[in-house]
């Protein structure tokens, strides 16, 4: 069987660490397994300059380093995988579909682990000028404006990470809260405050990204009125959602669109799971994604394998 009449045992959307496990759990457990990832293995995490709470790597390791150790992984198993975008699906039913620009995917069983996007703010100038000095990746974009002016919005532990990443390049980097104190992580705020090339803006709020062909400024609103900001860039690291509008409603989701799972990883459907940042979870992590994918694969295999055993007796 090759194409779109072959049929898997498992479908993993997402090839990122939640996706990576679960493929890997899954052809362990005997299944015949394909990968649909519309970028890179490793998703968002080869976008992340250093990672150093994932065990294993005593001195930290890059987000690329680790989605090269995770395709080679993938590699090892010869597990398919298939650089494609999902469109839709169909997964009521014993067979499940998946619908890509290059056909359809068939299998038995699902992972969806596509995992979050960033979230925009939705403010004049954001979208004619997004790619053109607008970014939510440091690690992708932060060289484009060495010796340059830019600013960071967000104040989670996440955006002052990538802070610390555009410092290195940038000649001043402005980070616009509209608090007047940060939630991160203390000894990420610490780093922040000894850096001598980046400036804390509290009580602010994008209201305007200016410009015509390249950002040349913000309209922020502060306490006291509004206030231009001339800057070459702006990263925007607002938080993220969940990438679930390719299902149409097919599963159960919460009221922030994140899929609903029980502590097996199971959806509102028969052999339909979701792990990592994409499902409901009290914590987005690296380590918590990749488990994820081990759990919802074992719970298909017993699944499918429990569906053999019956059909044999």
């Amino acid at each position: 069987m090759s194409g779109e009449d072959r049929l898997y045992d498992l479908i993993v959307m997402g090839g990122g660490p939640a996706g990576v496990a679960a493929a890997i759990y899954g052809v362990r457990a005997g299944l015949s397994v394909v990968v649909l990832e519309k970028a890179l293995i490793g998703g968002r995490l080869v976008t992340i300059d250093r990672i150093d709470n994932y065990p294993g790597f005593p001195e930290g390791i890059t987000g690329p380093e680790l989605g090269m150790l995770y395709d080679e992984h993938l590699r090892r198993f010869d597990i398919v995988v298939s650089t494609a975008q999902v469109e839709g699906v169909s997964l009521d039913g014993p067979v499940k579909k998946v619908q890509t620009p290059e056909g359809m995917v068939k299998g038995r069983a699902v992972v969806i682990a596509t995992g979050t996007m960033p979230k925009l703010l939705h403010v004049e100038g954001e979208s004619d000028l997004y790619g053109r000095g607008i970014s939510n990746c440091a690690s992708c974009d932060a060289a484009f404006f060495r010796g340059k002016d830019v600013a960071v919005v967000g104040g989670t532990s996440a955006a002052l990470e990538e802070t610390l990443f555009i410092a290195r390049f940038a000649k001043k980097v402005y980070v616009i809260h509209q608090r007047g104190a940060f939630r991160a992580v203390q000894s990420l705020q610490e780093r922040i405050f000894e850096l001598p090339n980046v400036e804390v803006l509290w009580h602010s709020t994008v209201k305007k990204i200016e410009g015509e062909k390249q950002v040349t400024g913000l309209l922020l609103q502060q306490k006291d009125g509004p206030v231009r900001l001339p800057v070459d860039g702006v990263f925007v690291f607002t938080g993220r959602i969940p990438s679930t509008t390719f299902l149409g409603g097919a599963v159960a989701l919460d009221e922030r669109g994140y899929i609903i799972t029980d502590d097996n990883m199971k959806t509102s459907l028969p052999r339909v799971y979701a792990a990592g940042d994409v499902r409901r979870t009290a914590l987005r992590q690296i380590i918590t994604a990749a488990a994820d994918g081990a759990i919802a694969a074992t719970a298909a295999a017993r699944s499918l394998n429990a569906e053999k055993t019956e059909k044999i007796d």
